[in-house]
């Protein structure tokens, strides 16, 4: 199967802090992020913790038990976005072709999703992505061969601009009207508001 890498290390700032354990449904929004991952055909899923790492361990319940999760620290997790994806992709084993590229604050990503991106990939090799509202949407699966150019990231640069730069060899999977929902990501306190709006009867 195809890895996953969900980033978890962000302070949440803008949020006014760890939006990761916002709690919806009853859980913690990255217990809901985890498990999509988890329940979709990846192996091993990497999940790089930062901010508030205890924490954010502790909000997994259950889910640390699964024999496909690989928790990684990131220590300089304040340096932005880019050393955590970095330090999962040096976790990568050289005979893998790629990863799928998770976000921990997306708590209606669903595994059905992540296993059509990842599906797609197995089968192409070449980088995939949805398409939300004419955008670049999540999940994203990368090819070993673009790794070069997210290593040469800094700060909280999300790699967008390369994903934009290969546009035209990308296979880009449009998302239906019921699956435009998993594109919800939390970045304020307003969101968390709008996360039970989002969420269909």
């Amino acid at each position: 199967m195809v890895p996953g890498i969900l980033l978890a290390a962000g302070a949440g700032r803008r949020f006014g802090g760890q939006k990761l354990l916002h709690e919806f449904r009853g859980r913690a929004v990255i217990y809901h992020a985890l498990r999509a991952a988890l329940d979709a055909p990846l192996d091993p899923v990497y999940l790089v913790l930062g901010a508030e790492s205890e924490r954010v361990h502790a909000a997994l319940d259950e889910l640390r038990a699964s024999p496909k999760l690989r928790v990684l620290l990131n220590e300089r997790w304040a340096w932005g976005r880019a050393s955590s994806l970095q330090l999962a992709l040096r976790q990568l084993p050289p005979e893998v072709p790629g990863a799928v590229v998770l976000l921990g604050d997306m708590p209606l990503m669903t595994s059905a999703l992540i296993a059509r991106v990842a599906k797609e990939f197995e089968k192409t090799g070449k980088l995939c992505f949805t398409i939300y509202r004419g955008e670049i949407g999540r999940p994203v699966a990368l090819p070993r061969a673009l790794f070069a150019e997210f290593f040469r990231l800094t700060g909280d640069e999300s790699g967008r601009a390369i994903l934009r730069a290969h546009w035209d060899e990308a296979i880009k999977l449009p998302l239906s009207s019921e699956e435009e929902v998993t594109q919800f990501d939390l970045d304020t306190p307003a969101d968390g508001e709008a996360l039970q709006r989002a969420v269909r009867p």
